[in-house]
């Protein structure tokens, strides 16, 4: 019996040890693979406004240098709603309202998001995780990098849905 229990005590424990546990300012504050974690900011003005939903922003930047010495930049952006009723289909009407950006259905580390792309300015993928809308953006012709999209979906999965014509994004 002693054994069993101890066992059961060990099990648990692990499954405490790695369960997911959300950043305390929503967003990740350190570095993530190759991209360097370099500033935090909390924003009250929204990008992605709804209404009748109040929302915070908190944001995030990560900095790659190049052998070269060029420089990749990634911006993560992390929204909470007051409530996530019916949010991903506020956030998808509110994203294909805006102007200047092309907005498609694509798959990122096996999960589907939103792609805004704007020609020769930004790009963003975008997703929406119960009360939560999180943007990663990067430079125009950029790809997204998997060092910051992936723990960003294992945070907080997609709640999106591929559509028929959707694509799988090119990295």
């Amino acid at each position: 019996m002693k054994a069993r229990s101890l066992g059961w005590t060990l099990g648990c424990s692990l499954l405490a040890a790695c369960a997911s546990s959300l950043p305390p300012r929503a967003v990740i504050e350190h570095d993530l693979g190759a991209f360097a974690y370099r500033r935090y900011q909390k924003s009250l003005d929204i990008e992605v406004p709804i209404a009748g939903n109040d929302a915070v922003g908190h944001t995030a930047s990560y900095l790659r240098r190049g052998a070269q010495g060029e420089v990749a930049v990634a911006t993560a952006f992390v929204t909470i709603y007051a409530h996530g009723k019916q949010l991903v289909t506020k956030a998808r009407a509110a994203l294909q309202n805006l102007g200047g950006y092309t907005l498609t259905t694509v798959e990122l580390a096996g999960e589907p998001v939103w792609q805004l792309d704007t020609p020769g300015r930004e790009r963003w993928c975008v997703w929406v995780s119960e009360r939560r809308l999180i943007k990663i953006g990067v430079q125009a012709g950029q790809p997204f990098p998997e060092d910051v999209v992936a723990p960003y979906l294992a945070l907080y999965p997609s709640e999106v849905q591929l559509d028929a014509d959707s694509r799988t994004a090119q990295r």
